[in-house]
């Protein structure tokens, strides 16, 4: 019998060749959002910093124009972390359309490969179906070689 042949092979290779690319798509926008995250932690964590030398200036008498640099920082800061939060969120988004394209076409690759392997079920069946037809056939021919070679017991 001939050798399995799906002729679908060529669009399952497509898809199995599109989730890979999504999925390095994916990866990337993984990397990139979590890098957006951290410089949002970071910027953060300064801002934080920023404050509490504020307080601690505050506690001791300082010069006015020193609190008012502070201030004028923190305020920078504080525009910093509001563009770093959009920047996350727009991270996030792709991410997350990135996740959604690599699910729909992994779910494509796998619809075709089940149905690669029921086909490849069904070979086989078939396979076995005639492999037990040739055996019988042989098994049968076999028989009816004996059976005339052996001599009838009528006879003697």
């Amino acid at each position: 019998m001939k050798k399995f042949y799906f002729r679908l092979e060529t669009p399952l290779r497509i898809k199995q060749l599109k989730e890979k690319t999504e999925k390095q798509k994916l990866a990337e926008a993984v990397i990139k959002k979590n890098k957006e995250e951290k410089h949002l932690v970071q910027l953060e964590r300064s801002k934080k910093k920023v404050w509490e030398g504020i307080e601690k200036k505050l506690s001791n008498s300082v010069e006015t124009r020193v609190l008012s640099d502070y201030s004028m920082y923190a305020s920078h800061m504080t525009s910093q972390i509001d563009e770093q939060k959009m920047a996350v969120k727009q991270a996030h988004d792709i991410y997350e359309k990135r996740r959604l394209s690599y699910l729909a076409h992994r779910k494509e690759k796998q619809i075709f490969e089940k149905i690669k392997e029921k086909k490849y079920v069904d070979y086989n069946k078939k396979v076995n179906n005639e492999e037990q037809k040739i055996s019988d056939e042989v098994a049968n021919i076999n028989y009816s070689r004996l059976e005339r070679n052996t001599p009838d017991e009528k006879y003697f």
